[in-house]
């Protein structure tokens, strides 16, 4: 009896452990993916990814040498790449668009949409935006809002540090 049960548990053990495997396994491919599209896309402009960052569907990655931002993100239809060369960047911002809704507590803000702004140094030139969230597209945060707080200031200590 005893060796029966161990038996059963050992297969209930790995019809649980599986499908964690499995996941984190796929998610490991996409990601190898995406960055294997980004340092594509920074090879066309002579550059190479010193440092790079996954969060959820997008990979962000930059050449610290050569001053560029890449930007890439999977989306079920379509893939998005953008750069950004900083050298030509006065300063980066957080945009957040929410909006208001009421209900039986109160007023609540809900985030529409979470983009990562660069500003040029001349005004003729608009600003290029990263959209990282986007609740049409997503269901919810999954960690956007602590990346592009980080990024943001990390990206505008390098610009200082440029200058």
């Amino acid at each position: 009896m005893d060796l029966g049960s161990t038996i059963i548990g050992a297969i209930l053990l790995v019809i649980c452990i599986v499908p964690f495997v499995i996941m984190h396994y796929n998610r490991k491919k996409k990601e190898n993916k995406m960055l294997q599209t980004l340092n594509e896309n920074a090879q066309q402009y002579k550059c190479k990814i010193s440092q790079h960052e996954f969060c959820g569907d997008f990979v962000f990655g930059i050449d610290e040498s050569r001053n560029f931002i890449f930007f890439f993100k999977q989306e079920k239809e379509k893939a998005i790449s953008q750069f950004v060369d900083l050298t030509e960047i006065k300063a980066c911002q957080v945009v957040k668009k929410t909006t208001n809704v009421k209900n039986d507590i109160g007023n609540l803000s809900v985030i529409d949409r979470v983009e990562l702004s660069f500003i040029p140094k001349t005004k003729s030139k608009g600003d290029t935006r990263f959209e990282l969230y986007n609740e049409e597209i997503n269901v919810q945060l999954r960690g956007e809002l602590q990346f592009v707080d980080k990024w943001s200031k990390q990206i505008n200590n390098h610009l200082k540090n440029k200058k």
